[in-house]
């Protein structure tokens, strides 16, 4: 189990913040982090809203493949169906197929959990288009 399963499978539950993104402005998001399959695997189904009301909802499902290797697999309401996002660095899962996206997923020794969406719309290096910080809720 990598660190970051393991990390999020051992500290399940609702957690709120807030962040900001080009495309939607400051922005108020929940995540719901759950264990699955005895934490072989971690659910995150996040919500992110802004003045003009639900901007993003993703539901993910972190793994690993069948060698070992951390991959999340994705479905969102801007993408074309299920999405497979490959581990390139800690934390850090690229999809190329069929867009050129990559998602940054971290948490710190202080239970902050951070989320970031980085894509272009053009042959341009991506760019971190949301980045949120959250906290677990009592």
């Amino acid at each position: 189990m990598t660190n970051l399963l393991h990390t999020l499978a051992s500290a399940p539950g609702l957690y709120r913040g807030a962040g900001d993104g080009p495309e939607w402005g400051p922005i108020t998001a929940r995540m719901e982090i759950a264990g699955v399959v005895a934490g072989q695997a971690v659910t995150l189904d996040f919500e992110a809203v802004n003045a003009d009301g639900v901007v993003r909802v993703d539901h993910c499902l972190l793994s690993t493949d069948e060698r070992g290797r951390p991959e999340l697999a994705m479905i969102s309401d801007e993408l074309p169906g299920i999405v497979r996002f490959t581990q390139a660095d800690p934390g850090v899962f690229m999809a190329f197929e069929p867009i050129k996206a990559k998602i940054v997923i971290a948490a710190d020794s202080d239970g902050a959990v951070t989320y970031q969406w980085w894509w272009t719309r053009d042959d341009a290096p991506s760019k971190p288009q949301l980045s949120v910080t959250l906290r677990r809720t009592p």
